[in-house]
Formats: structure tokens, sequence, C-alpha cells
């Protein structure tokens, strides 16, 4: 559209909206928007943030932030999926599906979660996984790689190698 027009639009949207008292908002930019952009923000705990943050500070700490918020869409796929439990603790200590569980290193996570949460110093890695688990908390299910957008809502399982995988982000494979 050129600007002149573009201009006698805005013009003419603004007059109907004085003329009809409506409230009119201008912006100088416009954004396309997504299924994921007007889905409401689930709203969560902080319980619920740092198990969240710990078992993708485990699983996923070297990874890209898009692998990292892979991970966490994975545990609240399972969290709404029937076939799992409906807590983010409970799918994190589902027994046999969460190796840091099984070998300690998700309670370190949590104590070093805690300490510094405490300290309000956050590491670069923990910082992070932390934006990556208030975004998969919050009902994202999209992750952004090589600039486009995936749709993770599918996905249940990720592992280094999983029988029958579906997508391949960094180390992890995903079903």
């Amino acid at each position: 559209m050129k600007f002149k027009k573009l201009v006698t639009v805005i013009v003419a949207a603004f007059a109907i909206c004085v003329m009809f008292g409506l409230p009119c908002e201008a912006s100088a930019t416009t954004k396309a928007t997504t299924k994921e952009d007007k889905a409401e923000k689930r709203e969560y705990t902080a319980s619920e943030l740092r198990y969240m943050t710990s078992i993708i500070y485990c699983e996923a700490r070297g990874e890209s932030f898009a692998g990292q918020k892979a991970v966490g869409i994975v545990v609240m796929n399972r969290m709404r999926s029937d076939l799992f439990p409906n807590t983010v603790k409970e799918v994190i200590y589902q027994r046999g599906q969460f190796s840091p569980v099984r070998n300690g290193y998700m309670r370190n996570a949590l104590k070093i979660y805690d300490k510094q949460k405490k300290n309000k110093k956050w590491s670069s890695d923990m910082k992070s996984c932390r934006k990556a688990a208030i975004q998969a908390l919050e009902g994202s299910t999209v992750i952004k790689v090589d600039g486009k957008k995936k749709q993770m809502e599918q996905y249940l399982f990720f592992s280094r190698y999983v029988r029958g995988a579906k997508y391949k982000l960094g180390g992890h494979q995903f079903k």
C-alpha cells in the first residue's frame, strides 16, 4: 500500500472511532499475531518455577535457549496429557522418567537454584534456564530455531536418543 493511501486509511479509521465514540489506539508499528500471541498466559507458582528451572538446568544447561525451552515444553505437555501426572513436580519425579532425579543431580540443582535466588544473583546458565522455564510454564509451545518457529505441543519425550524421534535439536531428540 502506498504511503498516501495508508495515511488516508488511518485518518478515516480515526474519524470513524471519533464519530461513534469508540476507543481508538494508534501504533507506529504493527505486528502479526499468532495463536501463541493470543493465548492467555498460564499462572504458575514459585514452586513450579523452582522445579521447572532446575530440571531444565539438569537436562539442557549446555543447550541453546530453544533447546532449554523445548525441554520445559515437554514437561508441560506431559502435565496436560492423561498419560502422565498432572503437576510439574509429579511429572519430574515420576518413577524412571528423568535421570537427574535418579542420580541426585536434581537435588543439587535445586540447592543451586535456592542459593542463587536467596543471593539474588543468577548465573548466566541458571538465568537462561529460568527464562525458558517461565515461558514454558506460561503456556508457550513454540520455539524459534534459525529464525523459524517450531510448534512443540505434540512432543512428550526427549533424550540423547529416542527411538522413533520426530525432531532433533542440539543434543536432544524429541518424540
